[in-house]
């Protein structure tokens, strides 16, 4: 086996560190040609490319595909070998889409199959990249098209693509797997604040205010009688009226 044959048939760990940062953002020159490209022991074809995201506006920028113009496709391209995943992958994404970005994190690796009978086309290494800059000038400005998408819209256009829709439901533009936002995280803290019961004004007194003197003095017992009411009532005085009538007819 030559050296080149075990070079084509190495592929690196998920987890492989970076060697070397991509900095050759030149708006004319590009790769082209499967002839460098990693393959692993089974002939399959290694690919990088990045989901470039605008996270402030929630939004992915994709690119036409060279085959179909309708179709909508990440940057991508076949990793080489005198390259790592992470700098074919920012490479590709500057050469076909333009884009100057710093990758986050990586998504996995997916895999391409044909339409028809799903054999198994290629592997793809797809990293997330927070978006630094959009050139007006790069390497394939002349055969693509660039597009922002929301993440539903994204998931539409790239129907054909499962391996894309993958990528895609793993990156941070999933509302499901997007950290919250300053925001989300204070409306989820009063959402919490008014759910508890409101405290009583008795419990915000201060522990280190001096504790209220209860009176313990016994209280002193009125024993004084009570006079009761004898004032005549309007029933009575007629009563006594009427005696009196009657004394004054029987004398």
């Amino acid at each position: 086996m030559t050296l080149s044959t075990e070079m084509r048939s190495i592929t690196p760990p998920l987890d492989a560190k970076i060697n070397h940062e991509f900095t050759n953002y030149s708006k004319k020159s590009s790769r082209h040609g499967h002839g460098q490209d990693v393959v692993d022991s089974n002939n399959i074809r290694q690919v990088a490319g990045c989901i470039p995201l605008d996270m402030q506006n929630h939004r992915v920028l994709l690119i036409s595909s060279r085959k179909n113009k309708d179709a909508w496709v990440l940057p991508k391209g076949g990793w080489e070998q005198d390259e790592t995943q992470e700098h074919a992958a920012t490479r590709e994404t500057w050469e076909e889409a333009g884009i100057k970005g710093t990758i986050t994190r990586q998504l996995g690796v997916f895999e391409e199959r044909t339409n028809k009978k799903r054999h198994l086309k290629a592997h793809h290494w797809i990293f997330e990249m927070r978006i630094d800059e959009v050139a007006k000038k790069f390497p394939e400005k002349k055969k693509r098209e660039r597009r922002w998408f929301t993440f539903q819209e994204a998931l539409v256009a790239t129907q054909d693509h499962r391996y894309i829709q993958e990528a895609l439901m793993q990156s941070s533009l999933n509302p499901v797997r997007a950290p919250p936002s300053p925001r989300d995280s204070f409306e989820d803290q009063q959402d919490d604040i008014e759910s508890k019961p409101a405290v009583h004004a008795m419990s915000m007194v201060s522990a280190t205010s001096p504790p209220t003197t209860v009176n313990t003095a016994p209280t002193t017992a009125n024993t004084a009688p009570t006079t009761a009411n004898t004032a005549p009532t309007s029933k009575d005085m007629k009563r006594k009226s009427i005696m009196r009538s009657l004394k004054s007819i029987f004398n």
